[in-house]
């Protein structure tokens, strides 16, 4: 069946996004605009991510699992997980350094629960490094049994190909953008497995035009898709 999906959303815990991006309103957004699958993937961050789960519940829409995580190298990988609890364990084997965050400057990084009510801040800053290696994060990723995807790959801004020059052996999955032209959808999707995403931080940027053909609407369809394995 086709699964029109979004896997890169921002939420108000990621300072570059917009404040009413709560996970209520993605969900709800996504609902809206026919998607049948999400991730709210925050920068280096989690806190957001069980509240989207529940509203997704509420709205017949999945909602994977996920984070986007800065690698030593500034690189962008997004981290797709089946549960909740294998996407805390992950993430609770990240190191970052200790820089608080200046909301004047970077944003608010704000947990927000399922009636919209601000919750709490994060005062660490998220938009940091953390100490794990791009080339090792994907089998750390795999111990959770989640799956690490190199992301944006067709932007400079800690897009692996601009920072590296390719795409590195370790990755099977790659991630472009909406504005990705048809010949590097073309290359890369002879080549990887391939998603292309919004990267939204608005909630007009939230993608409405990609699609899986999966068996359906489900987080293990999409590993099986993903990974190549039936679970």
């Amino acid at each position: 069946m086709k699964i029109k999906y979004d896997f890169h959303i921002h939420s108000a815990l990621s300072p570059c996004a917009d404040n009413d991006m709560t996970p209520v309103n993605i969900v709800a957004y996504a609902k809206f605009n026919g998607l049948d699958m999400i991730a709210v993937a925050d920068h280096n961050a989690i806190e957001n991510v069980e509240t989207a789960i529940a509203a997704g519940k509420a709205y017949g829409v999945t909602v994977v699992p996920a984070v986007e995580v800065q690698t030593a190298e500034d690189i962008h990988v997004l981290c797709l997980f089946k549960t909740f609890e294998q996407l805390k364990n992950f993430h609770r084997t990240l190191s970052f350094p200790d820089i608080k965050n200046n909301e004047e400057i970077f944003g608010e990084q704000l947990i927000v629960d399922e009636d919209d009510n601000i919750t709490g801040r994060l005062e660490n800053l998220l938009l940091v490094s953390s100490t794990i290696s791009s080339g090792n994060l994907p089998s750390e990723v795999k111990k959770y049994g989640g799956i690490a995807i190199a992301a944006h790959i067709d932007r400079e801004a800690n897009g692996m190909v601009q920072i590296l020059g390719a795409v590195e052996e370790c990755y099977d999955v790659v991630e472009l953008s909406l504005k990705a032209d048809k010949e590097t959808v073309d290359y890369y999707g002879n080549r990887y497995k391939l998603l292309i995403d919004s990267d939204a931080h608005t909630l007009d940027q939230i993608g409405d035009r990609s699609e899986l053909d999966l068996r359906e609407n489900s987080i293990e369809a999409l590993f099986e898709y993903l990974t190549g394995e039936q679970i």
